[in-house]
């Protein structure tokens, strides 16, 4: 009992992210050096009365608890603030440490976009929008003819042009290979389909320096909306599709999944997934 209201008085209300900034660091070392001399002070005046009163006090209670106050609460307030000083420093740098590693494990190092398991995180659960699963075309021919180096810089470059357009409030991230994803935040599948377009449009037209080579690539997508009654895993399923009908049909397109039913009528190989189309 005693203990835990030592604990709660004794420390005071502070972030992990605080200790970032060495003012509120020190202020903090201040308030609780204060409080532990203050403790301390009131530990020695119960000392002193105790041997005052076992008949083991060498001299007055009185000189006792002036030469105390004098010399333990000055020092206790000293050491605290250097050792909490101290800590807190440390923590701040396991904190920053912490930080980094989990920016790390949620970033695709190539693209520097989010990994797939950081993108999947980022989609609140009651999200409405639309995903857009992205490939980039013939993308082993690129690494076969113009070696992996190049396809590293195609990918950099797509990545670059994506993160581009999604700006701050779509998601982009980078999911395996030359896969991307992109989710439109409150958008319909119309308008997600011309913000689609848009970025192939944009990847098409660029010109990519890579390997002392001009490369021109192009990129194919498929579409499908999250919503109420509908995760994200049914609608990565249903893009997935369309992914794989707009390589099938030609490549360089976008397809939403309200198309499905006329593609699929079509003569499209229905074995191949759209990974292997390529």
């Amino acid at each position: 009992m005693l203990m835990d209201f030592l604990e709660r008085w004794l420390t005071p209300n502070i972030s992990l992210m605080d200790f970032n900034d060495r003012a509120i660091v020190l202020r903090y070392a201040w308030h609780l050096s204060a409080r532990m001399a203050l403790v301390a002070w009131v530990l020695i005046v119960l000392l002193h009365l105790l041997f005052h009163a076992l008949g083991l006090l060498p001299y007055s209670v009185w000189q006792g608890i002036v030469i105390g106050t004098v010399m333990g609460v000055p020092l206790t307030m000293a050491l605290g603030v250097f050792t909490t000083h101290v800590v807190g420093r440390s923590i701040a740098a396991l904190a920053d440490a912490r930080l980094e590693y989990l920016r790390q494990s949620r970033t695709d190092m190539l693209s520097g976009l989010p990994n797939r398991r950081a993108f999947t995180e980022a989609l609140a659960a009651d999200e409405r929008g639309v995903l857009l699963l992205l490939d980039i075309d013939r993308f082993k021919q690129i690494n076969d003819r113009y070696g992996h180096l190049a396809g590293d810089e195609v990918i950099v470059a797509v990545a670059r042009a994506l993160a581009g357009l999604a700006g701050d409030h779509h998601l982009v991230a980078r999911i395996g290979g030359e896969e991307f994803a992109m989710f439109f935040r409150s958008m319909t599948i119309e308008e997600a389909k011309r913000a689609a377009d848009k970025a192939r449009q944009t990847v098409e037209t660029r010109a990519i320096s890579a390997g002392g080579q001009t490369i021109r690539v192009t990129i194919s997508g498929g579409l499908a909306a999250i919503g109420p009654g509908r995760d994200y895993a049914a609608a990565y399923s249903a893009a997935d599709k369309a992914l794989y009908l707009a390589k099938g049909s030609g490549r360089n397109r976008i397809v939403d999944e309200g198309e499905l039913t006329a593609l699929a009528a079509a003569n499209l190989p229905a074995t191949e997934s759209s990974a292997q189309a390529g």
